[in-house]
């Protein structure tokens, strides 16, 4: 069953609405762009000063993550920017997220508004992590320029064993052993001596020539993001988790069809992103559960809003100019 029957029948067995897959569709394109606009709306008029994001204050400790995943769109791959926020109060951990089709600029915009709507310019502790994309390093200079910069973990692992794989063999014990040896080197803060180590290296043949060279930039250009045991010892994570977890149950698992979701035109995308995350801010709000159980309409929020529904006929479409986001809030409770 695709996400969009489940949220069908849901709607359906709950609370007694009735419509099509088509209709579903047609509901997306005013609800999206309705919540895309008010996003770009907060973002660009809080870059102005005209609107000052307001948060969560006496936060201990607030981390940005960012990251960029690949959708299938108008028949080509097309990159979806995800950012997360996570804030920590005492033994209180809250996540909030951002999913645009949009450029780099729009989306640090929008990824600046989301961190200070969750308290990050009062939070005693800032850190933003990345994989090590130029993009997400250049948000982060110009918007998160207080926080400490982290390269994620896994991802410097990652490169880690691609060089030692091209250098000794893929998945031979002396591709492992060199591997191992280097995130020992790492953890333990040891930078110049892994890049030491890589420079020792043969470079003879092509593509160990370049294996090398990659490494060795990568190495560079963020080697004053992976201070790990400093890290550790400020409180901070060092792996970016909590955005690629993102990336797949908010775009992946619904825009690509590889993993089950449907290819969408370009402009769909966005809309479906803004929907998901909407339904997901809502949910939190009233205090459900990511899953919608069995008996979400006895629950007292689901009542409430039962109350206060519309219900639809498929013959009482009307023209997407017409319709309010208010009108679909029970949509926001379909599964996935």
């Amino acid at each position: 069953m695709s996400p969009a029957d489940g949220g069908i029948e849901h709607l359906r067995r709950h609370h007694g609405i009735r419509i099509s897959k088509q209709f579903l569709e047609k509901l997306t394109q005013p609800v999206g762009e309705f919540w895309l606009q008010q996003d770009d709306r907060d973002a660009q008029g809080a870059l102005r000063g005209k609107i000052v994001p307001l948060g969560e204050v006496g936060l201990d400790y607030c981390c940005v993550f960012a990251d960029g995943t690949m959708v299938r769109t108008d028949g080509e791959w097309h990159e979806v920017r995800v950012g997360a926020v996570r804030t920590t109060e005492g033994d209180t951990t809250r996540k909030s997220s951002i999913a645009r089709f949009c450029d780099v600029e729009q989306f640090g915009a929008d990824l600046w508004r989301k961190a200070c709507e969750c308290g990050y310019g009062e939070a005693s502790s800032k850190a933003f992590l990345g994989d090590g994309s130029h993009w997400i390093w250049s948000i982060a200079g110009l918007h998160f320029s207080e926080a400490v910069q982290i390269l994620d973990w896994y991802h410097l692992a990652e490169h880690l064993s691609k060089c030692g794989n091209e250098m000794f063999g893929e998945g031979t014990q002396d591709s492992q052993a060199w591997a191992g040896k280097m995130r020992q080197m790492m953890e333990k803060g040891h930078v110049q001596r892994a890049l030491e180590e890589v420079e020792k290296l043969s470079g003879r043949g092509k593509n160990r020539c370049q294996a090398k060279h990659e490494l060795i930039t990568y190495l560079t250009n963020n080697r004053e993001r992976m201070d790990y045991p400093r890290y550790r010892a400020l409180g901070f994570p060092i792996s970016s988790g909590d955005v690629e977890a993102e990336c797949k149950d908010l775009v992946q698992a619904r825009c690509n069809p590889a993993d089950g979701g449907m290819e969408h035109q370009r402009s769909r995308t966005g809309l479906t992103c803004a929907l998901r995350l909407t339904r997901r801010q809502l949910r939190q709000r009233l205090g459900l559960s990511q899953r919608v159980p069995t008996g979400l309409a006895q629950t007292p929020p689901a009542r409430a809003a039962e109350a206060s529904r519309l219900r639809y006929h498929q013959n009482a479409a009307t023209p997407s100019n017409t319709a309010k986001p208010s009108d679909f809030i029970m949509l926001l409770y379909c599964p996935r």
